[in-house]
């Protein structure tokens, strides 16, 4: 079995500097995954959005309790930030005197919630939750990207014209 392969630190930090210039991409191929990192504007703030196989898909979005974590699809968990909401304290003291501590609790009120987002507020954070959650990750150019994702496109086509 081939060591899995891991960018350099030279190359992490082209990566970094590519992901902070406005409309820029950088290409990946991680774990058989074709993967494009382009920064794009959110309203009026720049985000780095991730597509996986060419795709951000509605499907790999993910939500739900703290105790549901464990059932986190492969796709957003390699790829997507993982955010958590909780409820503010002011409305956790309306529940508490409405319900009682108690009956709030069984209610799952003080629970935070998670979800899952396809865009990252900064490089440094896209960086650290691939290199966090893939093994093998290569930097490759916009050809090689897109030959990966031809190849991908045409083995999953027949699944498609059978359907």
């Amino acid at each position: 079995m081939a060591t899995p392969a891991k960018p350099t630190k030279e190359q992490w930090d082209e990566v970094k500097r590519k992901l902070s210039t406005p409309y820029c991409s950088v290409y990946f191929l991680i774990d058989g995954y074709a993967v494009a990192a382009q920064v794009q504007r959110d309203k009026m703030r720049l985000v780095i959005a991730v597509y996986v196989n060419g795709y951000m898909k509605g499907q790999d979005i993910w939500h739900g309790r703290e105790s549901e974590i464990d059932k986190l699809p492969d796709i957003p968990r390699r790829f997507y930030a993982i955010k958590s909401k909780g409820r503010s304290a002011k409305q956790i003291k309306q529940y508490e005197r409405a319900f009682g501590k108690r009956e709030t609790k069984k209610m799952g009120i003080y629970d935070r919630f998670f979800f899952t987002l396809p865009y990252f507020s900064t490089p440094g954070a896209f960086i650290t939750h691939i290199k966090k959650h893939n093994e093998d990750i290569q930097i490759v150019d916009y050809d090689t990207y897109k030959a990966a994702l031809d190849q991908h496109l045409a083995a999953i086509e027949p699944e498609v014209e059978s359907a």
